[in-house]
């Protein structure tokens, strides 16, 4: 059996081939690379078979890792005998499990991330014959040869150099970047732009929507969309009860609580961000659907103002959407009664001074959008901009907007915090500016 990409023949993933086998007695593995999530894998190794630390053994290339290598080298110390081989270039990718049957992986896939999961990979699965074992018992042979064993001066000799290997390494990935540049030249921003490793939305989770690969539609990126759509997801349920006491709801069909996740007529067959929105509640969408029919976009309240939370390419939003380009609900409602509504409107606006907060009125045929930044302008002055600049044809919104490594951003709690209290400074605009009809419930 063959592996490559993400997937084998058998619709498994490469580190479940490594935990599928039967009383696997020892372990064998030679990695030029090897990163964090390879030590984990091989730590499920060590648990799923019941091995002991002499059961394994891991032979590695000098070069085996720049995110710190002494620390893995730390991690690896208590888990299995791992070698280095020093003075040869290193490059094999073999994971032998002696146990009944043996099973040999070789190919192009490293103990990482990467190798295990995310590169394009090929590499035989298969178990090996008693000549085809010989010839790997051999080659491992010779590893042991070459190879010394870690201890704690080879360990304290990468820590004393790590300043060398994070240099080389920011080298090692402006040069990829470079290299495949052609592919990410609209990227929104480089992995190594914020320190977001351990934030609640991550690098991949923007690249997600990055313009590349916004009208994407296969298998990968139907993946990185559902991981975020879970996030936010996660997020929702959290706030929800909060939420629904502001007096608004999310969409009445469950499944249309975010926005869409694959290209369609709706979003200009485009995924450029994802959203939770929260308008009018099912009373009130009824009252404004009388007579139209279940399939319409508009049955919903795709086109109705909401407050939301957004993330895209380049960041994370809080907004008050007020108008999709066409068929827009309220924008009618509000250019009909902004005369009457402008006190109203300019006392909120004033309240909402020092939140960094604007409007923007985004026409695609423009390359850049009308914004009304609230701190710098008059409140007085918003009447004349959104007259003039709002028309069908163009997004209307009103967004507090945050960098990835916002504060804010680093965990699902301060998330969740920042959404309501954000919400909550919106809601006397939003009740403002979009039609609501009046029920006896009220």
């Amino acid at each position: 059996m063959f592996y490559w990409k993400q997937k084998t023949e058998s619709g498994t993933t490469l580190e479940s081939e490594l935990l599928s086998c039967k009383s696997v007695s020892k372990a064998v593995i030679a990695s030029a690379f090897l990163s964090r999530e390879g030590v984990r894998i091989l730590q499920q190794i060590k648990d799923t078979y019941l091995l002991q630390k002499d059961d394994i053994t891991l032979y590695l290339s000098a070069q085996f890792s720049a995110d710190k290598p002494h620390e893995i080298l730390k991690l690896l110390s208590s888990l299995c005998v791992t070698k280095i081989i020093f003075d040869y270039n290193f490059h094999a990718k073999v994971y032998l499990l002696v146990g009944k049957p043996d099973k040999i992986i070789y190919g192009s896939s490293n103990f990482t991330e990467g190798g295990m999961a995310s590169n394009i990979e090929f590499d035989y699965i298969g178990c090996p014959t008693p000549d085809e074992l010989k010839s790997f018992n051999s080659f491992f042979s010779f590893c042991d040869f070459i190879s010394k064993e870690i201890n704690d001066e080879i360990i304290k000799y990468y820590e004393d150099n790590q300043k060398k290997i994070s240099e080389l390494h920011r080298t090692q990935k402006k040069l990829t970047m470079t290299l495949t540049g052609f592919t990410h030249q609209n990227d929104a921003f480089l992995p190594d732009d914020y320190d977001i490793d351990d934030y609640f939305f991550d690098y991949s989770d923007y690249e997600t929507f990055f313009f590349r690969n916004r009208k994407k539609n296969g298998a990968d990126i139907k993946v990185k969309r559902e991981r975020v759509q879970s996030k936010m997801l996660d997020i929702h349920q959290k706030i929800y009860p909060s939420v629904k006491k502001l007096g608004i709801a999310h969409h009445k069909r469950k499944e249309n609580i975010t926005s869409l996740i694959i290209p369609h007529p709706i979003n200009q067959y485009s995924v450029g961000w994802l959203g939770v929105r929260y308008g009018k509640t099912p009373p009130e969408v009824e009252v404004l659907n009388m007579g139209k029919s279940k399939d319409e976009d508009i049955y919903g309240f795709q086109k109705h103002g909401c407050l939301q939370y957004s993330i895209g390419s380049d960041g994370f939003e809080i907004n008050l959407f007020l108008a999709v380009r066409h068929g827009a609900v309220d924008r009618a409602y509000l250019h009909q009664h902004l005369g009457g509504l402008k006190p109203k409107i300019e006392s909120e606006l004033r309240k909402l001074k020092g939140h960094g907060m604007e409007w923007i009125i985004w026409d695609n045929d423009n390359e850049d959008p009308f914004v009304f930044e609230v701190d710098k302008e008059e409140p007085t002055a918003f009447y004349d901009f959104f007259k003039e600049n709002d028309r069908d044809g163009r997004e209307s919104y009103l967004r507090k907007y945050y960098q990835p490594d916002d504060v804010v951003l680093q965990t699902k709690d301060s998330i969740c915090r920042e959404i309501l209290r954000i919400m909550k400074i919106l809601l006397p605009l939003y009740n403002i500016m979009v039609w609501r009809p009046p029920l006896k419930s009220r």
